[in-house]
């Protein structure tokens, strides 16, 4: 049976479990930003083409419409104009 950890290596293990699981929240951030900045570029590419990624995503429409509006870089809006 390994030894009891004392305060200093209960410290150090909240600390490391504090910095991967704020890792994890920004690049699960990053990640859904890209999909759906991804997901707003591929509705644009023929007339029908939200409804067709709705139905790919097995969501509505306007669930594509806010989160993509959420997502939208500065640049994206301006180009879409």
């Amino acid at each position: 049976m390994s030894p009891r950890p004392d305060d200093q290596a209960r410290t150090e293990l909240r600390d490391l479990v504090a910095k991967a699981s704020q890792h994890r929240a920004t690049e699960s951030e990053r990640i859904e930003a890209e999909f759906w900045q991804e997901i707003d570029r591929l509705q644009k590419r023929y007339h029908g083409a939200q409804q067709d990624v709705a139905d790919a995503l097995d969501i509505k429409r306007n669930q594509i419409l806010r989160q993509t509006k959420r997502y939208r870089t500065a640049d994206q809006d301006t180009t879409n104009d």
